[in-house]
């Protein structure tokens, strides 16, 4: 294996906490490996584990996870597996299940160590297309509830997250990582369905038992778009584009009603926080593969 690669993640139109922890976390892991024009392509966190890659690249894959968003990938020798985000992924491409340790965002505890004040009982984070589509900042607003930007800097929502008592979140690196640091957190299930086997895939590492609570959409747009998603998906784009008009209709009485559900959801629905036992297990597995990652590329020492 070369001793570079080149760093894969998604990027939309807007920044997305989940996916720019690649950006954040990797360099203070691991120093002076990352090369853009490299051969080697590296997969750590996400659903990135595409069918599109080029063949004759040598695909990394630390991390990890398989989201159903495409065909599966052909296996090859140029695929080296660390570790995948569970073991749903993991059955999906035909490996080991053993692999299925975790999501890496789970190293994050190996970069965060300092302690936060808790300044907010309940805090929620969306889903990085609902920032678009509702008025969650506004219901938050309504009931007293932290807004978490979830298109906000990584070390913004960091600090955001370790301030919380509670988290409930419909992102799921808002669960990934309140998990990792130890928040008591609530999943929220995706309003777009194709969101929910990544959720599960990364449970399943992890021994939970993963029910999401359902929310009520927080504008007429959020409610268009989710009527549209699964019956004509088109029309949920035309409507995603083109109407934002509808994010001014009956702002406060829809904003309203989803703040009622969140603060039913924050006093009746049960926190969710994977076993000490568990948790530890992953990371100390994630550390031992990045000791054999690291051998591999030939680079001396970690940064942990």
């Amino acid at each position: 294996m070369k001793n570079q690669v080149n760093l894969y993640f998604y990027r939309g139109k807007k920044l997305n906490f989940g996916d720019e922890l690649n950006t954040w976390m990797w360099p203070k892991l691991i120093d002076g490996v990352w090369d853009q024009g490299n051969d080697s392509i590296f997969l750590g966190i996400g659903s990135i584990i595409f069918d599109f890659f080029p063949s004759e690249k040598r695909k990394v894959v630390f991390g990890a996870g398989y989201g159903g968003y495409t065909q599966l990938p052909v296996i090859d020798k140029n695929w080296k597996f660390y570790f995948v985000r569970g073991k749903l992924t993991a059955k999906a491409l035909g490996i080991d299940e053993k692999l299925g340790i975790g999501d890496a965002a789970i190293l994050l505890r190996s970069c965060v160590k300092h302690k936060v004040e808790k300044k907010h009982k309940v805090s929620f984070m969306p889903h990085w297309g609902s920032t678009s589509e509702g008025n969650w900042e506004l219901a938050c607003q309504y009931g007293s509830i932290n807004y978490i930007d979830p298109c906000a800097p990584v070390e913004v929502v960091l600090e955001q997250i370790l301030a919380s008592e509670l988290v409930i979140t419909e992102a799921m690196h808002g669960a990934i990582v309140s998990d990792a640091l130890r928040v008591p957190w609530i999943p929220i299930q995706p309003l777009s369905s194709i969101h929910s086997m990544k959720w599960f895939d990364w449970a399943s590492a992890l021994d939970i038992d993963l029910k999401p609570s359902q929310i009520n959409s927080s504008s007429l747009l959020e409610a268009v778009v989710l009527f549209f998603h699964e019956r004509n998906p088109k029309i949920a784009d035309k409507f995603r584009r083109r109407g934002r008009f509808l994010l001014n209709v009956a702002p406060d009485a829809l904003a309203q009603r989803a703040t009622e559900r969140l603060l039913a959801i924050s006093k009746n629905d049960p926190p969710c926080l994977s076993s000490d036992t568990s948790i530890e297990r992953s990371h100390d597995q994630m550390l031992s593969k990045l000791d054999e990652l690291i051998r591999d590329m030939g680079r001396g020492s970690l940064n942990y």
